[in-house]
């Protein structure tokens, strides 16, 4: 089983709407779109200003459907929203995929970001 970090710039609604209807959008030059798998753990986080944060959990429960041209949606379950978001200021020094500690943001650029099981775990635990 993989693990993701799903990154989203977008606001709070955005987030929400795609949390209900249980699909995350995965654009065509995504990287790793084709490593994804059934069952796979997800890490929501929340870029920018007013983000920095871990948002919660899902598995991802299908392959890559078509929405557009330019679009496909995977689709999520097991959707667990922290009820206090994970401060990325509280967890970075322990991250082992973050090596440059003072230019963490870059990332966490490109939308999606492969992560390892240790690293999964040090964030869910917070």
């Amino acid at each position: 089983m993989n693990r993701w970090i799903f990154v989203i710039r977008d606001s709070e609604e955005e987030f929400k709407e795609r949390i209900n209807v249980k699909k995350w959008p995965i654009f065509n030059k995504t990287r790793y779109k084709k490593e994804f798998v059934v069952g796979d753990a997800v890490l929501f986080y929340k870029a920018g200003l007013n983000g920095q944060k871990f948002l919660g959990t899902c598995k991802i429960s299908s392959g890559l459907k078509k929405e557009t041209s330019f679009v496909d949606n995977l689709e999520i379950k097991e959707i667990s929203v922290f009820d206090s978001p994970v401060e990325m200021k509280d967890v970075i020094e322990e991250l082992d995929f973050i090596k440059n500690k003072i230019n963490w943001g870059n990332y966490f650029q490109g939308g999606v970001r492969k992560i390892s099981e240790d690293d999964f775990s040090k964030i869910i635990r917070k």
